[in-house]
């Protein structure tokens, strides 16, 4: 081989080296070293097109033009922002649920769902002025204007709804604007309150699915350790369309308050649990089945007022509906 040959090749070797090296270089990326951002709650946990919703996580970034927010495939803008925070309005969305993710720093977080079909919330905790025994003719309603009194007497006493009559079976409604209690189809109700029964035979207990008529509803009530759970029919009290239980209880017991709860994602279908607020200890938890359910209407508070005193109170009323 000619010197000029070697000469050529030696040059050519340097020229690839040369565009190697220069290819590597431009082929090289900047190491993305932000930690991986994380969705860990909604707050509130569910809600409409429209409101304020605030994503609680990790390792958001501070700068609202680095954090890309998406419900599904929509993107939204970042109203507050914090390495813990995002807070976003709502996009209209024709969904029930959405995907949300957020994109901080390059990086994709964890993707949680978010229901848009708002809870609704109703509560009294009847913490107010105390107020005597009154009845159905006292207008408007000094115990509060969403109860309706539909017989007997109740009064506030000591930041508790409290009866003291006897001889009498009686109740009161909960008939706020918005309250249905319908259960099915993405519908639920979620109804508890605090109870506390005296001696002697009277009764204490919480309505629910009252219909329009205020008679036909389903009734929990509990006697010492007895517990019922009975079905009116178009007569009312005493109109038993159905004895669905009774049964005694070990940890129920006179004058002492107890906590109820009754859920209901499914028509006729619902579960109840009885609870000892100052234990936490669960004194029944049963599911039951109605196959001709009452659907819809509201709830509401009862007393059979048998001893004498009667001292029945009911506390911490609180009902949720989707």
């Amino acid at each position: 081989m000619s010197i000029k040959n070697y000469i050529i090749i030696a040059l050519l070797s340097v020229v690839i080296a040369g565009v190697g090296a220069c290819n590597k270089e431009d082929n090289s990326l900047p190491v993305n070293n932000a930690p991986i951002p994380r969705i860990l709650a909604f707050i509130p946990e569910n809600a409409a097109p429209g409101d304020l919703l605030i994503i609680k996580g990790l390792n958001f970034s501070t700068d609202p033009e680095k954090n890309i927010i998406k419900f599904n495939q929509t993107v939204v803008t970042a109203e507050l922002v914090s390495d813990t925070a995002i807070t976003v309005i709502v996009p209209d969305l024709t969904v029930k649920s959405a995907g949300v993710t957020v994109r901080s720093n390059g990086k994709i977080s964890n993707k949680k769902s978010l229901n848009l079909v708002k809870i609704k919330k109703f509560r009294d905790d009847f913490d107010r002025a105390d107020i005597d025994l009154v009845d159905q003719s006292v207008v408007p309603n000094p115990i509060g204007e969403d109860w309706e009194i539909v017989t007997g007497k109740f009064a506030l006493e000591g930041n508790r709804l409290a009866t003291h009559v006897g001889g009498l079976e009686s109740y009161m409604l909960y008939r706020a604007p918005e309250v249905d209690m319908k259960a099915g189809n993405d519908n639920y109700f979620k109804l508890g309150a605090d109870i506390t029964v005296s001696g002697g035979g009277s009764f204490g207990g919480i309505i629910f699915n009252a219909q329009e008529d205020n008679k036909r509803f389903y009734l929990l009530r509990t006697s010492g350790k007895m517990v019922q759970l009975l079905k009116t029919g178009v007569s009312g009290l005493g109109d038993w369309a159905a004895i669905m239980m009774i049964e005694n209880f070990e940890g129920l017991n006179d004058d002492k308050k107890y906590h109820v709860e009754i859920i209901s994602s499914a028509a006729g279908k619902f579960s109840i649990k009885i609870t000892d607020p100052d234990s936490n200890g669960i004194i029944m938890d049963r599911s039951f089945t109605d196959p001709t359910p009452y659907m819809g209407g509201v709830p509401g508070l009862y007393y059979f007022g048998l001893a004498n005193p009667t001292n029945i109170y009911f506390d911490n009323f609180s009902l949720e509906l989707q």
